[in-house]
C-alpha cells in the first residue's frame, strides 16, 4: 500500500490555520522517529516491532508513589489563599476531572480553587488571565493554554509577580521555576503511543482515519506531531485520511466520519485524541455501515470507553491518565511556588497506561474501579502528597 495523507476539512480551515501558526517549532515525538528510519526507509518488520515495543513498555501499572520533589515545610501560612484555574475550554472532561483532582489535594492545605472557563476563545483566556491579576490571585494554573495564544495576560500574570503553572502543555523555554511551572501526561507521546499501537495492530499495514480536533494549539499539536508525525515516519506503508473538528461542531463529526469510509472503504483504524469524541465517530461507523469492521483508538480512559474496551465493542486501545493523579502533581507544582519554593521541572508524570484486549480483563470497570485509580497500579499518591507537604 502507498502511503498517502488526506485532508478532509470539517468547517474550520480558518480557525486551524491560525491554531497551527500559533504551534510553531513544534518537534516530532522521539518516538516517531526512533521506530523507524524515516518514512519509506525501512521495511514493515523493523517498523512494527519498534511500535509493538513501545506499546509493551506502557502496557504495565505503576506500583508504587516516588515523590517528585522533597518534602515541604510547614503550609500553614497558605490556609486561605486562592488560586485561578483557568481551563482552555471546561467542556470538555478531563479538565473537570484534573481540576476536581487538585482543588480536593489543595484543600488539605485550606487552598481554594476559583474555576474561570477559557471556553475555546483566546479574548476568554485572556479576559480570565486578567481577572485572576484583578483579584490578586495568589497561583494562577492553565489548563492546555500554549503562552503565545494569550501571551500579554500571561505576561501580566508574571509581572504581577503570581505563581503560574502551565498544565498539559509542553515546557516553552526558561522560566524562573520558584514562579513558573509546567506538568503535562505528554499528549503528543501518548497520541504516538496510538499510532503505534495500530501500527502494531495492522503489522504495518493500516488504512487509517485521524480524527483532528482544533479547539486550541494543544490539541492541535497533540494530532499533528502525535498521531500523524509517528505515520510519516514509522509507517511507509500506512495510509492517512484526516478529519477536522472541534467540540463545539460534534453534531456534524458523524457525517464527516461516514463520507471519508464512504470515500474509502478500506479504512480499518479511526484514531480520535480523547474521549468525548468516540461516540459521535461510532456513530459515523453505524451509518457507513463499518460498526463490525474498523477498531477506534481513543485517550482518556473513561470509564463507558473503557466498558466498551472491555466488552469488544469498536474500541481497540485507550490510551488512560490518571487524571485526578495529574490534579494532585498539579496541586504539588503549585503549593512549592506558593511556599517561595521552586517547581520540579523535567517532571515526567507516572500514570499513564495504555489499555487493549491483553490488559483490560483485570481491570475493575466499574464506577468504584474508576474512582479509585486501581487502573493505573498503586493508589497511594493522596497519601504520598499529604505525607510530602505534611497536612492531615
Amino acid at each position: 500500500m502507498k502511503k498517502s495523507v488526506k485532508a478532509l476539512w470539517g468547517g474550520a480551515v480558518a480557525a486551524s490555520a491560525l491554531l497551527l501558526a500559533a504551534c510553531g517549532g513544534a518537534t516530532p515525538a522521539p518516538e516517531a522517529t526512533a521506530a523507524a528510519g524515516g518514512a519509506g526507509t525501512a521495511d514493515a518488520g523493523p517498523a512494527v516491532a519498534a511500535a509493538q515495543e513501545m506499546v509493551d513498555r506502557f502496557s504495565g501499572p505503576v506500583e508504587e508513589f516516588t515523590p517528585p520533589g522533597p518534602a515541604l515545610g510547614d503550609l500553614s501560612a497558605l490556609e486561605g489563599k486562592t488560586v485561578y484555574y483557568i481551563p482552555a475550554n471546561y467542556k470538555i472532561p478531563l479538565f473537570h476531572l484534573v481540576g476536581d483532582g487538585m482543588a480536593r489535594a489543595l484543600a488539605t492545605a485550606g487552598v481554594d480553587v476559583q474555576v474561570c472557563d477559557g471556553e475555546a476563545s483566546p479574548a476568554s483566556m485572556a479576559s480570565c488571565l486578567a481577572q485572576a491579576v484583578d483579584a490578586k490571585a495568589d497561583a494562577v494554573v492553565s489548563g492546555s493554554i500554549p503562552d503565545e495564544l494569550a501571551s500579554v495576560a500571561f505576561q501580566s500574570v508574571r509581572d504581577a509577580g503570581i505563581p503560574l503553572l502551565y498544565m498539559l502543555v509542553a515546557p516553552e523555554g526558561p522560566g524562573e521555576p520558584d514562579k513558573v511551572g509546567y506538568l503535562t501526561p505528554d499528549n503528543v507521546q501518548l497520541q504516538a503511543l496510538n499510532a503505534n499501537w495500530i501500527i502494531a495492530d495492522s503489522g504495518g499495514q493500516a488504512d487509517v482515519l485521524v480524527v483532528k480536533v482544533t479547539d486550541t494549539p494543544a490539541t492541535t499539536l497533540w494530532t499533528e506531531q502525535g498521531a500523524l508525525a509517528t505515520y510519516e515516519e514509522a509507517c511507509p506503508d500506512c495510509n492517512v485520511t484526516v478529519v477536522e473538528t472541534n467540540t463545539g461542531q460534534l453534531q456534524k463529526l458523524p457525517s464527516l466520519v461516514s463520507s471519508a469510509l464512504v470515500r474509502n472503504p478500506d479504512i480499518t483504524h479511526v484514531q480520535v485524541p480523547f474521549d468525548v469524541i468516540v461516540q459521535p465517530t461510532v456513530q459515523g461507523l453505524q451509518s457507513a455501515g463499518k460498526v463490525d469492521g474498523v477498531t477506534v483508538s481513543s485517550s482518556d480512559g473513561t470509564l463507558a470507553v473503557m466498558q466498551m474496551l472491555g466488552e469488544g465493542r469498536s474500541i481497540g486501545s485507550e490510551i488512560g491518565t490518571n487524571l485526578d493523579a495529574l490534579g494532585w502533581y498539579g496541586a504539588d507544582q503549585v503549593l512549592r511556588m506558593m511556599s517561595g519554593e521552586e517547581s520540579v521541572q523535567k517532571l515526567e508524570f507516572p500514570y499513564r497506561r495504555i489499555f487493549t484486549a491483553d490488559n483490560v480483563g483485570e481491570l475493575d470497570l466499574t464506577p468504584e474501579g474508576e474512582a479509585s485509580g486501581s487502573w493505573f497500579g498503586g493508589t497511594d499518591y493522596q497519601d504520598g502528597f499529604k505525607e510530602l507537604w505534611g497536612v492531615n
